[in-house]
């Protein structure tokens, strides 16, 4: 079976790459191949640790207290990875593929990367925009990483989405 993996985080999602998944599945399908989708979401508590570290003590971030501000990005970056888990899975079931969802906390690129590893995934699906502009400004993108290192330890092909 060909394993694509979709691998979104707290901020790292697209609405587009549903779409790329499911397009790449039908064409693997089209060849003969049964396709299954792996969605890794990526809860990235180191981040938002360090973005807390970098905007020092107990301060305020506007007119609110520095981690009220903070869980709420938090909680905003799981809502919405959570709601394109959702999507994954009702475009898949509706096209008769197969999902396996799985939820994990570290750093984004060593994350896809050991679920690449460990699940041997043959394509691994990322984006690297249509976030809020503070997310790429606090978290920064490790999408190059994840390629990078999938072409130095012989993992599945990497196809970044730019939205």
């Amino acid at each position: 079976m060909t394993r694509i993996l979709i691998a979104i985080s707290t901020s790292r999602y697209s609405r587009e790459l549903v779409t790329l998944a499911l397009k790449e599945a039908d064409m693997l399908r089209v060849q003969h191949e049964d396709v299954g989708l792996d969605v890794l979401y990526v809860i990235e508590s180191d981040d938002l640790a360090e973005v807390g570290e970098r905007v020092g003590g107990e301060g305020f971030l506007g007119m609110s207290p520095k981690q009220e501000v903070l869980d709420l990005l938090a909680a905003e970056h799981h809502r919405m990875a959570l709601r394109r888990v959702h999507q994954v899975r009702e475009a898949a079931e509706a096209h008769g593929y197969s999902v396996t969802f799985t939820e994990v906390q570290g750093r984004f690129a060593d994350s896809v990367i050991r679920y690449a590893e460990k699940h041997l995934n043959d394509l691994i699906l990322i984006t690297r925009a249509d976030r809020p502009f503070i997310s790429r400004v606090l978290f920064g993108s490790e999408t190059e990483r994840v390629d990078r290192l999938a072409r130095r330890d012989g993992l599945g092909k990497v196809i970044i989405k730019d939205d």
